[in-house]
């Protein structure tokens, strides 16, 4: 029997997932978390063999999320991760993830990733690792991922009109009251989505988020200058050379996505 478990802060998107799994005679669900934090928690108490984790939790970073489990146990499950948006599976797949599973579930792939979890069970029991066959089939699925997707276009506000911009063009994005305003190279746009809606839509390979309240575009950036205690803040190319803001916790990970 498969242990499985379910991370995801939304009540019926659990119920849904649940619903769906408990379909299969060998699947049994054997927890649920509502948060990041409860699922570092307990997840190791549980001993699953798989968990479906989403993305996108309130507290936490889905595959931050993953990534601690998989290094606290000595046996850790399989780990899949779930979000409405497939452009989050570069990332996954950077964590090790056996499959991503974008919403709204269907019962057709479902059965795909519980026959690529069944088959991964054995290796997992031993606490092995994933075997080299696998290792290529995940790089295939990436690759395919890679060159199916394109940049989706953002639609902005200005003057009374709805105007459809490449992503590439956006410098930075930041709030404005409650929605998000993008700035290009020498324009502005005020937008109806939140800045965690916006960043959804925008490629992490090349949007990251420096701070509660802003997003850049990193092949926009010119410059990387140290602060105070150890933060830094980014000088971007565009006409105002504006100055970003770094939180010092992601200063790390930022360094390790301008390549130094």
């Amino acid at each position: 029997m498969l242990k499985v478990f379910i991370v995801d802060d939304e009540a019926p998107a659990r119920e849904e997932l649940r619903y769906l799994l408990e379909q299969f005679p060998d699947v049994t669900v054997i927890g649920e978390a509502a948060s990041g934090e409860e699922a570092i928690e307990c997840i190791p108490e549980a001993e699953p063999d798989a968990v479906f984790l989403d993305i996108h939790l309130h507290d936490r970073d889905g595959v931050d999320v993953g990534q601690e489990v998989l290094e606290s146990m000595a046996r850790p499950p399989v780990i899949i991760f779930a979000s409405a948006y497939e452009i989050h599976a570069v990332r996954a797949f950077e964590t090790e993830a056996v499959d991503y599973v974008v919403k709204p579930f269907s019962e057709h792939r479902l059965e795909k990733t519980i026959s690529r979890v069944r088959k991964l069970r054995p290796s997992a029991e031993r606490g092995a690792m994933q075997p080299p066959q696998l290792e290529m089939q995940l790089q295939s699925l990436l690759q395919t991922v890679l060159a199916d997707r394109q940049p989706r276009r953002i639609p902005v506000e200005r003057d009374g009109k709805i105007i459809l911009i490449d992503p590439h063009e956006i410098v930075y994005a930041t709030v404005d009251g409650r929605c998000a305003t993008i700035y290009t190279e020498c324009e502005q746009y005020a937008t109806s989505f939140t800045l965690q809606e916006l960043e959804n839509r925008l490629s992490p390979q090349h949007f990251f988020r420096t701070h509660r309240a802003f997003i850049a575009n990193l092949s926009r950036t010119a410059e990387l200058v140290p602060w105070f205690k150890g933060a830094v803040y980014l000088v971007m190319q565009d006409k105002q050379k504006t100055e970003i803001p770094v939180s010092r916790n992601v200063v790390k990970e930022l360094k390790k996505r301008l390549g130094f």
